[in-house]
């Protein structure tokens, strides 16, 4: 027989237990399994005001009563999906009124969806849902096997009229505004625009029957894929991911992309760029996926050639030894972070940029080289990938090879950015080279 105290102890365990199912989004206590983010963009605030390097004031698309369809390239797969919304920086609640999931169709018309894999999402069992300002919504658990390699097309229906607040821009791929009217049900939809930014999409996990690990890429424009063959999913994190699924055995872990084109390691540098720095969104685009268990941080050239751009004009140079300083710190700061999250964390060399307009200098070089000597010999990370040696011209060091390069003398190609992706070490994810 249970004394008294035992009694309030057992009613008040029962009491938690009971509340927990009843809350909204409880069954997902019943997973067999974790969940892993297999596709997943940052986001950033809309309007971006301009800049000393931006004159214009960045703007997303404006929806009236229309479907938005955007397109994710999962990098691993699983028996179960669930699909993250953000209004991180909105200051209003975002209405959407109808959602919905389904496989492209590789050899149909753009946007086309296998109706056999169409199915609607559900908000905690509704049609729709209101996120709330600052927040991000998780569509219920939808049984629906996928694979690597597949792209779902993700249709949100906005019955009213909405600017986005919070997207990513330059998603390297089309996503598609429909004409007016709710076409999530369809398979095909009239497309009134194209757009190449993604909107308030900014996840999608699955569930599988043995743990799936997860590694996030988190970097700038070069992370992004900026200057790849759009819709070709030749990015480095995509073409590692596609290089993971392709080891035999299969290498089974996630890849995700949360670069951001122009993103600067360090605000201390200006802030130029847009988008939080790196490592004041660490937070949200690492800490943040599900299952994630390794870290590849790429940054460094932005704080660098950004900075030089806004001095040029005034007709000042940059302090190299100051932003080297001010690079490494934030590197530090995200080192310090992941370990203390239990992350393994993996750094990666400043690629050459020399020739590039605006943007190279005889300092900002001097600068770029004392972080690759930090980085591949004190920064502490668990392992260093050295990007700089991968693409850069053996005969002049400074500058990307011609074979690697995209013209911008920056960012590189399609084979630059698939030698980047092979000089990563598979090994660092416990799989076999």
């Amino acid at each position: 027989m249970m004394d008294t105290g035992s009694i309030r102890r057992y009613v008040a365990v029962a009491a938690l237990v009971l509340a927990a199912a009843l809350q909204p989004g409880a069954a997902r206590t019943h997973d067999r399994s974790q969940w892993s983010t297999v596709w997943a963009t940052a986001m950033m605030q809309s309007p971006l005001p301009p800049s000393a390097i931006r004159p214009a004031t960045l703007t997303t698309p404006t929806l009236n009563g229309q479907t938005l369809r955007q397109m994710a390239l999962l990098s691993a797969g699983g028996s179960r999906i669930r699909v993250r919304l953000s209004n991180t920086f909105g200051r209003q609640p975002l209405r959407i009124d109808a959602a919905s999931v389904g496989r492209t169709v590789a050899d149909g018309a753009a946007g086309q969806l296998d109706p056999a894999s169409l199915h609607a999402l559900r908000f905690d069992g509704r049609a729709d849902v209101v996120v709330p300002p600052g927040a991000v919504r998780y569509s219920d658990p939808l049984d629906l096997a996928v694979q690597g390699g597949d792209t779902l097309g993700i249709s949100l229906y906005v019955a009213g009229t909405a600017m986005p607040s919070t997207w990513h821009q330059d998603a390297v791929h089309d996503n598609l505004i429909s004409t007016p009217g709710n076409y999530t049900a369809k398979a095909a939809m009239p497309v009134a625009a194209k757009t190449g930014d993604t909107l308030w999409l900014s996840g999608v996990d699955v569930q599988a029957d043995t743990p799936l690990p997860v590694l996030v890429t988190l970097g700038d424009s070069i992370t992004n894929g900026y200057r790849s063959t759009p819709g070709t999913a030749s990015g480095y994190p995509e073409q590692l991911a596609r290089r993971l699924r392709e080891q035999r055995p299969a290498c089974r872990v996630g890849v995700v992309n949360t670069g951001i084109d122009g993103n600067e390691m360090s605000g201390r540098n200006g802030g130029y760029g847009p988008g939080e720095d790196m490592a004041t969104r660490f937070g949200r685009d690492v800490l943040g996926q599900a299952g994630v268990r390794y870290v590849l941080l790429l940054g460094g050239v932005n704080d660098i050639g950004e900075t030089t751009s806004a001095l040029r004009p005034q007709g000042r140079t940059l302090d190299d030894r100051t932003v080297a300083a001010n690079v490494i710190a934030a590197q530090q700061e995200v080192i310090a972070k992941a370990h203390a999250a239990r992350l393994r964390v993996y750094g990666a060399t400043i690629l050459p940029f020399e020739g590039t307009q605006n943007a190279y200098s005889e300092a900002g070089e001097r600068a770029r080289r004392q972080v690759n000597d930090w980085i591949r010999h004190h920064a502490g990370f668990d392992g260093v990938v050295d990007f700089d040696a991968v693409v850069r011209d053996p005969a002049h060091p400074a500058r990307i090879r011609a074979d690697f390069d995209s013209d911008d003398h920056i960012h590189p190609n399609d084979k630059g950015y698939a030698a980047m992706a092979a000089a990563v070490p598979l090994s660092w994810f416990g799989c076999r080279q």
